[in-house]
């Protein structure tokens, strides 16, 4: 009987709405990050090359 009034009073606590809103909004950003994968992916690649470049061919080549 007690955890059904601990359970009863921690669910009226919590706002439903909000929760809602919550969700939706994380399954948006979700959704966009997911339908525009390729295009950060890429952004990111260029960032990664921008601040680290590639050595030329000439510097791989004397490596090994």
């Amino acid at each position: 009987m007690n955890t059904l009034a601990l359970l009863q009073t921690a669910a009226a606590a919590v706002p439903v709405g909000d929760v809602l809103c919550t969700a939706a909004g994380l399954a948006l950003a979700g959704g966009v990050a997911m339908f525009f994968r390729p295009l950060l992916v890429g952004i990111g690649r260029a960032a990664v090359l921008t601040i680290r470049p590639r050595p030329p061919k000439v510097h791989l080549g004397e490596r090994f």
